[in-house]
């Protein structure tokens, strides 16, 4: 059924073309960026940076946005988790988790009392704890002793106070947007379960719906601050929460919106998904072993940018170089294809292979 329906998309979607057909993403996810590595960012589209770049490195942002004042620059924003300890060049991080570690209320626990552990980076044992992001969180002073938050509303507002009005950024990648939760309690080394607190019996339905709908507060007020021409994206790329333009696809495709998906059957549900968010943009994220068939894939859509792992230089082999879009895609035994302008590309999910062809003749598939 969902391979029906994506043909259905790709053939049915009146699409307004783009003078850019081809974009690029890089996810810059260290908290510093020399005027070196910036250098090396040159070519992208669209940028995501960890918010203390600001603090550690703003000059740096500002000499990309003067090279191409058409870049897009987002900050990743993660409510959901904090590293314990915090990395010491990480300056407005370790001041939240300073604040946090003496409001444990704010904190998931396990069945047995300690904070629940999202998962543990073994390199250095730090472990990443997970906050009560329900919109019935308690609610603790924070400024003072009478001005009361729960997390969401207290993290929600050092974001836009701290972040968003220190730096004009274009958009917010918002990190582990989960629509429920309760999962979490049999995630990695969480083996018992978590507490659902008192509310409602520890009814897992309530739970996830208190836990959305904080998660809506947090969006709403973020979209409120930036207004109708700052974008918000999410990751996973599910088709929940209205608030973002588009969505991103972590390690394309990503086979958690279904886990009895192959990664065949994934292919059509992220293009699925990607072509619901016609405003965009979504970013289709690729994995080391199929970043050609990931580029290909992204092609077929309008609305799609490329990126490649995590803080990668820019490379030329991104570009395609296919010129405008020529028509929406089409599906044939198969296959998928799209014409461009210099030539057009070719999907074969089943095969997970993907290809271009030139109208000079020439082929590539890498």
């Amino acid at each position: 059924m969902k391979k029906v329906i994506l043909i259905c998309l790709l053939l049915g979607v009146a699409y307004v073309y783009d003078a850019q057909a081809q974009k690029t993403a890089v996810h810059w996810y260290l908290p510093t960026m020399s005027l070196e590595e910036a250098s090396r960012l040159k070519g992208y589209d669209l940028i995501m940076v960890d918010p203390e770049i600001i603090f550690n490195n703003r000059a740096s942002l500002d000499a990309l946005r003067a090279d191409n004042p058409r870049l897009k620059i987002y900050c990743y924003f993660n409510v959901a988790e904090w590293f314990f300890p915090m990395w010491e060049d990480k300056p407005w991080s370790k001041n939240i988790v300073a604040f946090l570690d003496k409001k444990e209320e704010w904190f998931l626990h396990g069945k047995d009392g300690k904070r629940l552990n999202f998962w543990t980076d073994e390199r250095t044992g730090k472990r990443m704890l997970t906050m009560n992001c329900r919109i019935d969180c308690p609610r603790l002073p924070v400024y003072s002793i009478n001005e009361k938050m729960s997390y969401i509303e207290f993290i929600t507002d050092r974001f836009i106070q701290d972040i968003l009005k220190t730096y004009p950024f274009n958009g917010v990648l918002r990190d582990n947007l989960w629509y429920r939760i309760t999962w979490l309690g049999k995630y990695g080394t969480n083996k018992s379960g978590w507490d659902y607190g008192p509310i409602r019996d520890n009814d897992s339905l309530s739970v996830n719906l208190l836990w959305k709908q904080g998660t809506d507060y947090s969006l709403n007020e973020i979209k409120k601050f930036g207004g109708s021409d700052f974008i918000i994206i999410g990751n996973p790329g599910h088709l929940s929460y209205p608030q973002c333009s588009g969505k991103m696809f972590e390690n394309f495709p990503e086979v958690y919106l279904n886990r009895k998906d192959t990664i065949y059957e994934a292919w059509f549900e992220n293009m699925n998904n990607a072509s619901a968010f016609s405003a965009g943009p979504c970013i289709f994220n690729a994995r080391k072993d199929n970043y050609f068939f990931t580029l290909c894939s992204s092609m077929l859509l309008n609305n799609v940018y490329f990126s490649y792992l995590q803080n990668t230089k820019y490379e030329s082999k991104y570009r395609l170089d296919l010129g405008k879009p020529l028509a929406p895609a089409l599906a044939s035994n198969g296959i998928h294809s799209r014409a461009y302008e210099n030539g057009t590309v070719f999907v074969n999910p089943f095969l997970k292979k993907a290809w271009v062809v030139y109208k000079d003749g020439h082929t590539r598939n890498e």
